[in-house]
């Protein structure tokens, strides 16, 4: 599988095209992956359907999967938080600066957000190195 990687920004982040994440990736394609998020340290995928299964395979490629000590997953996939905002609601989950789960002693690599619908303008996540 090849994968093309385009930097976004000067500081961080690379969009990643060419790769299915529904499909079980080969050795030197996930290594092109790691490679590219070692090097940008936050990378997106555009335009993947992948169940929460296949969600958590790829994550685990990159380490052990937590479970959030004070937010409820999902009923068949703890390791899983859904965050949901509709259009009527005016407080948005994690709307604070925080770092997920980085009051853990031993914090993960990182976070892995899937999604699904988005707002055509505005709902923002932001990064920072």
């Amino acid at each position: 599988m090849a994968i093309t990687v385009k930097r976004l920004a000067g500081a961080l982040g690379a969009e990643i095209s060419g790769v299915d994440l529904a499909k079980e990736l080969d050795g030197p394609t996930f290594d092109a992956i790691h490679r590219a998020f070692v090097e940008h340290e936050v990378i997106f995928f555009r335009d993947q359907d992948i169940t929460p299964g296949q969600h958590k395979a790829f994550g685990r490629r990159f380490g052990s999967l937590n479970i959030h000590p004070y937010v409820k997953g999902m009923d068949d996939h703890p390791e899983i938080m859904e965050i949901i905002k509709e259009p009527s609601d005016k407080l948005n989950f994690g709307g604070g600066w925080h770092s997920d789960m980085s009051f853990l002693e031993t914090p993960s690599i990182g976070s892995i957000l899937h999604a699904i619908e988005v707002p055509t303008h505005g709902g923002d996540t932001l990064f920072a190195s």
